[in-house]
């Protein structure tokens, strides 16, 4: 059975307001992550139904993805069509919701197995030997409709 990172593991936001060093569990062993480098930035338009790129810009584009999932394990994404209003209201409810305190939040926690990748809480854990993130997230699942935990979003992102 999988559980949340926080149920087997110290919690991460009082590790990092004491200063306390990460658990084994934390740590990417060789990893050059930290900062040493840029984050890759990807065209995802070039993606959608309705682009036609060259076959080239495609390939080019495909690569960066590679490259970056393989290497960085994350990048920013452009041409997504997503308006900056619209990413700026969500910036915003984001940032309300994370200020709150950690009861608050608690209340948007999967309660249940069926929940688990839905409302806030960090990684899944899987295998004994998985490495965790260090961070805390909120999860909401958009589609299929039918699949929403809408007591596990904040009002804000209803």
């Amino acid at each position: 059975m999988s559980q949340c990172a926080s149920d087997s593991t110290k919690n991460v936001l009082q590790m990092s307001i004491n200063g306390d060093e990460p658990p084994p569990a934390y740590i990417v062993e060789g990893s050059a992550i930290g900062g040493a480098g840029e984050i890759p930035i990807i065209d995802v338009g070039v993606f959608l139904p309705s682009s036609s790129p060259e076959p080239e810009a495609l390939d080019s584009e495909l690569g960066k993805l590679r490259s970056a999932l393989a290497k960085e394990g994350c990048f920013q994404a452009i041409g997504h069509g997503i308006s900056n209003s619209f990413l700026d209201k969500i910036r915003e409810v984001a940032k309300e919701f994370f200020e709150m305190g950690e009861e608050e939040k608690q209340k948007y926690s999967p309660r249940n197995e069926d929940d688990k990748f839905q409302g806030y809480g960090n990684d899944v854990v899987v295998s004994e030997n998985q490495v965790l993130d260090w961070n805390y997230r909120i999860f909401v699942q958009v589609f299929p409709h039918d699949s929403r935990k809408l007591n596990l979003w904040p009002n804000g992102f209803r």
